[in-house]
């Protein structure tokens, strides 16, 4: 049992999950806050043996040696290694701090919202009209950049719909790979698709220097990666033209809040993948590790 857990910040769990986690602990303190400051973290932290944080919050060296009585990490989120995470895993490790992480808990959220969001766009749901005649799906050509999990998933999900899918990935997925799903490098990809779905690794920044002007005109770019993985200066660009559309959500806007001044700039005020479904099974995983680490 743990003598004390603290939940950070605001993270994926439900109400009913946290009064399961008081099973595993003396003392459990919630916060419903994002904490900004390292003072203010180490301030909520204190004499902590457990943490539960999101995505959003940098827990660094300083902020792990002034917490002496930290054992567990549970990052409420997905992990794709040390250099993406915002907490310092590697140091972490070093002072034999466990940590552990969610897997696939949102995929499907995010899924649904790429392909709504393109459908919408073709039908000129809410008022924005990608172009002028309507095509259905089978007409596109859809490339994804990032083939791990989710966007294998994606690129699936267009599949079923006939859709001609071709990837980028810093690893090449051979064994994934038939007569709807080409791997291209991604400059030429660029220049074949009409539509782009990234799905990158937290703050990988792909999409920079003309990399837009190669991608051209007259079409959709849906990013729902975590951070920043586009050169902002050149999206801007880019955005002049009214007949490209750029389809975002809380996870990736970050400081650049005068993009939503574009009236091409379609943006979700929370997390795609966030659902009742996602919320049961990030606390059912948060529950689980708990109770193993405890």
């Amino acid at each position: 049992m743990f003598n004390k857990i603290v939940v950070v910040e605001p993270v994926y769990i439900k109400k009913e999950g946290l009064e399961e986690l008081k099973k595993y602990c003396k003392e459990i303190k919630v916060f419903k806050t994002e904490a900004m400051s390292n003072e203010e973290k180490i301030k909520r932290i204190g004499d902590a043996d457990c943490i539960l944080v999101s995505h959003k919050t940098v827990i660094d060296k300083d902020v792990l040696d002034s917490c002496p009585n930290l054992k567990f990490i549970h990052l409420c989120c997905s992990y794709y290694g040390p250099q993406f995470c915002k907490t310092d895993i590697e140091h972490a490790t070093k002072k034999g701090i466990k940590f552990a992480y969610l897997k696939e808990y949102g995929d499907n959220g995010v899924v649904e919202y790429t392909i709504a969001s393109v459908i919408n766009l073709q039908h000129g749901i809410n008022g924005k009209k990608w172009r002028k005649e309507v095509n259905d799906l089978t007409a596109i050509k859809v490339g994804i950049l990032g083939l791990g999990d989710l966007g294998n998933k994606i690129a699936k999900a267009f599949n079923f719909f006939g859709t001609k899918v071709y990837y980028y990935s810093k690893t090449r997925k051979e064994e994934l790979e038939n007569e709807n799903l080409i791997y291209k490098p991604i400059d030429e990809l660029l220049k074949t698709v009409d539509v782009l779905s990234i799905n990158l690794n937290r703050d990988v920044c792909l999409i920079g220097g003309d990399r837009l002007k190669i991608f051209g005109n007259s079409k959709i770019i849906i990013n729902t990666s975590i951070g920043q993985c586009y050169e902002v200066s050149s999206l801007k660009k880019w955005l002049k033209c009214k007949d490209n559309f750029y389809v975002c959500d809380d996870s990736n806007i970050n400081d650049n809040q005068d993009l939503l001044n574009y009236e091409n700039v379609l943006y979700l005020d929370h997390d795609s993948g966030v659902t009742k479904e996602t919320l049961d099974r990030a606390t059912e995983q948060i529950i689980a590790n708990i109770k193993a680490n405890c």
